[in-house]
């Protein structure tokens, strides 16, 4: 991983914890999530209007990848605004991001997408799901499958299939572009392809809420308090924006879904200091282990 990909991912970290923090101390919900993603929207659209695509000589696997990632998007706010709803940061925050580490790199393993992980890098994703799966423990003897059976934990897988998904499909649409005439790709046009993703995942999430009651009024709700998810959106656009660029700088995209996970141990933190969820051992044991498992990644 390039020195410029770690600054990228490194800044949106910050800006990732800020905007699940911001959405769990409002009100989690496919309302919130869908004004989100429509100020994302707003922020990336003077970039699609400026961008130069030759919209005709785009193949149709490119725009199946794009309606592949909305989906997958729309999954995971979905998952995540259930789970949010019923569940504590320090709890989905690290299941969420954890499993689809090995996800990621199975499916990009499996079809031959990128460069091949070695293993050390595989030990490394490993001893990062592990960390991930201890963190939200209270005593280490309480470990059991049973302990993953619940509601909230449905949420979480929900949500972790989502971001599998729409990495993957987001990583080969990007490949797709970089490699058209005319399209730089690291500027204007990762801009502008940012802004169909966040016009998608707010036309699909508001086209649930109106077809759900509960979330409609939530919508109404929202409304008073708009300046919310307009700065929830301002972070999760700008975080992800700053993903799309540094996937440039990868030679596999398993590597950034593994290096963000830098952001578990600060949303842990948020969880415990701000919103004074419950600090335990095994979280703090889960932390050490995400850590080491990122520097293993990072020299394998």
């Amino acid at each position: 991983m390039s020195f410029v990909a770690f600054i990228l991912i490194f800044i949106s970290i910050f800006m990732h914890v800020a905007w699940n923090m911001i959405s769990k101390s409002v009100k989690p919900s496919l309302a919130f999530y869908g004004l989100m993603s429509t100020t994302g929207a707003l922020i990336w659209l003077p970039f699609f209007i400026v961008s130069d695509w030759n919209w005709s000589a785009l193949p149709y696997r490119l725009f199946f990848m794009i309606l592949a990632s909305i989906a997958a998007e729309v999954f995971y706010v979905g998952g995540l605004a259930r789970g949010y709803a019923i569940g504590e940061v320090s709890l989905i925050y690290p299941l969420v991001r954890a499993l689809p580490v090995l996800m990621v790199a199975a499916l990009t393993g499996l079809t031959g997408i990128g460069t091949p992980l070695t293993r050390v890098e595989w030990l490394g994703m490993a001893v990062v799901s592990i960390g991930c799966l201890t963190m939200p423990l209270q005593t280490f003897r309480e470990f059991s499958f049973r302990r993953y059976t619940g509601r909230v934990y449905k949420y979480i897988l929900i949500g972790a299939i989502g971001i599998s998904i729409y990495t993957i499909m987001d990583g080969g649409a990007l490949e797709i572009l970089r490699k058209q005439p005319g399209i730089t790709w690291r500027t204007t046009d990762v801009l502008a392809y940012l802004f169909i993703i966040e016009f998608g995942l707010a036309t699909g999430t508001l086209f649930l809420v109106l077809c759900d009651k509960r979330e409609h009024r939530c919508l109404r709700e929202l409304v008073r308090k708009i300046h919310y998810p307009i700065m929830a959106g301002f972070c999760s656009s700008g975080a992800y924006a700053l993903i799309l660029v540094a996937m440039g700088y990868v030679s596999n995209v398993a590597y950034i879904q593994a290096f963000r996970q830098l952001s578990l141990p600060l949303g842990f933190l948020a969880g415990v200091l701000i919103l004074k969820e419950a600090f335990s051992a095994p979280k703090v044991a889960g932390m050490l282990l995400i850590l080491a498992g990122l520097i293993l990644i990072t020299l394998g």
